[in-house]
């Protein structure tokens, strides 16, 4: 009778220990949408290289007008707005804090800075 009490509390730490760990792996998958495929790539590059303090050049898409206190969110993850063009921004922002600005309502979309490729880059291949 003892070695199933202690048995069944084992299996039952068990479960309770691997929900635990599979929650904090899994991602939101809204969260998840908000972050072009490429961004994350680069995320996965600078994680695995200890880099991911290292601030990143994106681009992201709001689903309204930023306010002053839209403003005091944004300064508080270190969120430098570069420019705008309407709802579209381009900002400054440490990579390991990507996905604590992508939980925010107001952003809609974060995609990383492409390299622009000119003629000369073509005409060198």
């Amino acid at each position: 009778m003892v070695y199933l009490i202690y048995s069944s509390r084992k299996y039952t730490f068990l479960l309770i220990l691997a929900s635990f760990l599979l929650a904090m792996t899994c991602k939101d998958p809204e969260i998840e949408k908000k972050i072009d495929p490429n961004l994350k790539s680069e995320l996965i590059k600078l994680k695995k290289a200890d880099q991911l303090d290292q601030n990143i050049t994106i681009l992201f898409k709001v689903n309204e007008q930023l306010t002053e206190v839209h403003h005091i969110m944004l300064e508080k993850n270190n969120v430098e707005i570069s420019a705008n063009i309407g709802n579209i921004y381009t900002a400054v922002i440490p990579a390991n804090s990507i996905y604590d600005f992508a939980k925010m309502r107001f952003v809609d979309y974060i995609q990383g800075q492409k390299r622009l490729k000119t003629q000369l880059d073509d005409e060198s291949k």
